[in-house]
């Protein structure tokens, strides 16, 4: 059985490198870009399980990423959760653009593991991290 597959979008190659580490320890693969329209090919290719997408990225924000997933059928069911540093827009951004969920930076990691659990269900090799 394949390894269930997230996709961690964000500019910032530290954080996305950090989540990556976390999630892979949890078992699942993951899939990283650095921008929208990066993600947005990884998503098409790829279909992964849950899409980690940065509010705030170098080319288009998340929430115009997020627009351009729901309009492509073999993978608008996707969860999407956006996180951001600004709680601000949550609540807008949610129900405007079909986002799944919010995540304020920064995340503490058990908030973060039941947030994907909650999506993608834990792979039964999964290492016990966090």
């Amino acid at each position: 059985m394949a390894t269930p597959k997230i996709l961690v979008v964000d500019d910032y190659e530290n954080l996305r490198k950090l989540l990556a580490t976390f999630l892979a320890r949890l078992g699942y693969t993951v899939l990283q870009a650095a921008d929208g329209r990066t993600a947005i090919q990884i998503a098409i290719a790829e279909v992964p399980k849950l899409i980690l997408l940065n509010l705030l990225l170098p080319d288009m924000n998340g929430v115009e990423v997020a627009r351009q997933l729901r309009g492509i059928s073999h993978i608008k069911h996707i969860p999407i959760v956006v996180w951001t540093g600004n709680p601000i827009p949550r609540a807008q951004a949610l129900l405007r653009n079909s986002l799944t969920d919010c995540l304020l930076k920064p995340v503490a990691p058990r908030i973060l593991r039941a947030l994907v659990e909650r999506f993608v269900p834990k792979p039964q090799h999964a290492i016990n991290a966090a």
